[in-house]
């Protein structure tokens, strides 16, 4: 009777266990059940709030609940991205990031409040390169011409501006050349736009700026772009060369991307359904066709986190070194 009760017991026990862990599976494949929401670490209005709002409608339909965009700027992104840590691993807090936030604060930040490992990446929403461009008035046509003048300025260099100290325009132009081993001094500004200024009144001898800053300009002929930073040609850029193509290797031949990422320890399984459904968006005709008017272009094949996650390892192999070897300390 004993044996019987406690075989009871035990039967009880199992039901009620496998009652606990059918609800988790349904409760799992039922994700969402609430608002989710997607941290941008820049004001209203920037590139990286233009790519979260646009996304953001598009994946409110495709999951059936609302996605709310929240703009948390300060301290070069670092409050938003710790906010995302704290928001918890269930997939209902996410970022729209970019090119450098994961790889470089951690370096540059003694308290950036988070580390690349934190995350896991689910999605890449816009590629753009960087253009390296010079005045219209230039007399340097080509990167080659540009960094041997840079061998031959002795010591003082010549100046090159950047839209920001530590952001990826001046580490990249850094890693350029270290490279080449070119003698330019760093003109930081505040942005593209100023960078932009400083080129056409002359101040820097060249810089590089993102597709949706020079675009215009280069177009009208008012800047003049000589090479862009990626692996292969850009289809916003057919015509023009990659540093690589013009002999500068040393890893500067990645696009500058707004992608999704999510804390970590989101299950495998809500990530998953994440890329599939924000690849499916970027990849519509009507949602690249946006982009490229914007300056960007929209991954359509190949965006799974495996592939999002090997873009991010080759951006932690270059950056962060070149963030030491520059000094950069901004806290």
């Amino acid at each position: 009777m004993r044996t019987f009760k406690l075989l009871g017991r035990v039967a009880v026990a199992g039901f009620l266990a496998l009652g606990i862990v059918g609800a988790a599976v349904a409760q799992g494949s039922a994700y969402p059940t609430k608002p989710i929401r997607m941290v941008v670490p820049y004001p209203a209005g920037g590139a990286t709030d233009v790519a979260a709002r646009m996304l953001a409608p598009r994946l409110q339909e495709e999951l059936g609940q609302p996605v709310v965009v929240d703009n948390r700027p300060g301290a070069g992104g670092n409050i938003a991205m710790a906010s995302v840590l704290q928001g918890g691993a269930d997939g209902y807090t996410l970022a729209m990031t970019l090119t450098g936030m994961l790889s470089i604060n951690p370096v540059i930040y003694k308290k950036a409040g988070f580390a690349a490992s934190d995350f896991v990446p689910v999605a890449q929403v816009s590629l753009a390169p960087l253009l390296l461009v010079v005045p219209e008035n230039s007399p340097y046509k080509n990167v080659q011409e540009l960094l041997a003048a840079g061998k031959k300025a002795g010591k003082g260099g010549l100046p090159y501006g950047s839209a920001g100290a530590g952001g990826l325009s001046h580490l990249a132009s850094e890693t350029i050349n270290a490279h080449a081993d070119s003698n330019f001094v760093h003109v930081p500004y505040k942005g593209g736009a100023p960078l932009v200024q400083a080129l056409m009144a002359n101040e820097v001898t060249w810089g590089l700026l993102g597709t949706g800053d020079a675009r215009s300009f280069v177009q009208s002929g008012k800047l003049r772009a000589i090479g862009v930073l990626r692996n292969g040609r850009s289809e916003l850029w057919p015509d023009i060369p990659t540093l690589t193509e013009q002999g500068v290797a040393g890893g500067v031949d990645f696009d500058v991307w707004f992608g999704v990422v999510a804390p970590a320890k989101t299950p495998a399984p809500v990530v998953k359904l994440l890329n599939e459904k924000i690849a499916k968006i970027v990849a519509e005709p009507a949602f690249r066709k946006r982009l490229n008017e914007l300056g960007g272009v929209a991954p359509s094949t190949g965006n799974t986190p495996e592939a999002f996650a090997e873009v991010l390892k080759r951006e932690l192999a270059v950056l962060p070194k070149a963030a030491q070897a520059a000094g950069l300390q901004l806290d």
